[in-house]
C-alpha cells in the first residue's frame, strides 16, 4: 500500500469534489436535454445508459488522474459533496443560462430559416398574382427580417440586463 502525504490527500480530495461539481453539471445538461426533446420510454432508457456511462468515465478518470485509479472512502465523500455545492451554488444559474441560450439559438434558427425563404415567398408571389396579394403576403417577413437585423442589438441589451439580474443582491 502506498503512503500519500497531507498535501497528496487534500489533492485527492479537491480532484474528486472537481469530479462531483463536474458530475453535478453534466446531470444539469441531461436533465436540459430531457426537458427538450420529452423522449418516449425506450429513448429514455437509452438517454438514461449513456448518462451513466459518461458519468462512470468521469469519475473513473478523476480517480486515474488524482490517486492512480486507488478507490477510497473520501474519494466518495469528495464526489458527493461537490454535486452537493454545485446543487445549491450553481445549479440553477447554469440551468437558467443554458435554457435562454437554446431559446435564443432555437429563435435565431427560426429567424434565419424565414430570411432564407423570404426571396422564394417573393418570388412565387410575383408569379401567383397581384401586388397587392403579395404585398399581404410578405409584409409579415419583411417585418421579421427588420427584427433579426435588430437581433445583435437585443441580445447584448438583454444579456447586460440577464447579468444584472443574477448578480443583484436578494
Amino acid at each position: 500500500m502506498q503512503m500519500y502525504s497531507l498535501s497528496q490527500e487534500a489533492y485527492i480530495l479537491l480532484a474528486s469534489v472537481y469530479g462531483g461539481i463536474l458530475i453535478g453539471f453534466i446531470y444539469d445538461l441531461y436533465k436540459i436535454v430531457r426537458l427538450i426533446f420529452n423522449p418516449k420510454k425506450i429513448a429514455t432508457l437509452l438517454q438514461d445508459l449513456i448518462f451513466w456511462v459518461i458519468i462512470s468515465l468521469v469519475a473513473f478518470y478523476v480517480l486515474i488522474i488524482s490517486n492512480d485509479g486507488i478507490i477510497r472512502f473520501y474519494n466518495f465523500l469528495g464526489f458527493i459533496l461537490g454535486a452537493f455545492m454545485y446543487y445549491h451554488i450553481l445549479s440553477a444559474l447554469v440551468t437558467r443560462t443554458i435554457i435562454y441560450i437554446v431559446q435564443l439559438t432555437r429563435r435565431f434558427i427560426l429567424d434565419l430559416w424565414q430570411l432564407i425563404k423570404y426571396p422564394f415567398r417573393v418570388g412565387l408571389c410575383l408569379l401567383e398574382g397581384p401586388y397587392s396579394y403579395c404585398k399581404k403576403r410578405t409584409k409579415p417577413v419583411y417585418y421579421k427580417s427588420k427584427r433579426i437585423i435588430g437581433l445583435p442589438k437585443r441580445a447584448f441589451v438583454n444579456t447586460k440586463k440577464n447579468i444584472k439580474v443574477y448578480f443583484t443582491k436578494k
